[in-house]
């Protein structure tokens, strides 16, 4: 399932990614990529959820979620957000792509690609996916903001969930 996901990334990021203007993104997919990392790092000793996929480990299937289809996210998600002018067809635009995370990982869970540990559960997830979107969207614009608000949100979650520190 991740080998045809991530091909299905790519082909949309190549159809309809500004893959030409990547440069202008790169620090976003970064950010993104760098968080998904740390959750990696921070939760090791008690993850809130991880890939089981059967054709991969879970680490190489994290790498290519984390390499493959972030960026592309990047790519297809901010400059289609940038071009709407209307609120209101940004809204349904970020609920567009919160939906599709949430549906993806639905599916994973519902196939067994995924699991949910210690307490996490998709409702989570929906709350998560509906900060991360407008998350990317001021990191673009804004990055030492972003940068601040995922602190806040990254420590919100270790301490709620009880993460212990990782040394």
């Amino acid at each position: 399932m991740i080998l045809l996901l991530a091909c299905l990334f790519v082909l949309a990021c190549y159809k309809w990614g500004d893959c030409k203007n990547w440069r202008s993104y790169y620090p976003t997919m970064l950010f993104l990529i760098a968080g998904d990392l740390l959750y990696l790092y921070v939760s090791s000793a008690k993850p809130l959820w991880h890939y089981t996929a059967k054709l991969f480990s879970s680490t190489l299937t994290t790498l290519i979620v984390a390499l493959i289809i972030y960026p592309c996210t990047v790519l297809l998600f901010i400059p289609t957000f940038n071009q709407l002018r209307s609120w209101g067809k940004k809204i349904v635009y970020i609920v567009i792509w919160v939906g599709l995370y949430f549906g993806l990982e639905l599916l994973a869970l519902k196939y067994d690609y995924m699991q949910h540990y210690n307490g996490w559960n998709l409702g989570y997830s929906l709350i998560f996916d509906c900060l991360l979107f407008p998350l990317l969207i001021i990191h673009q614009k804004r990055a030492p903001v972003a940068w601040l608000l995922a602190g806040f949100i990254g420590v919100g979650i270790t301490f709620y969930f009880k993460l212990p520190a990782p040394y």
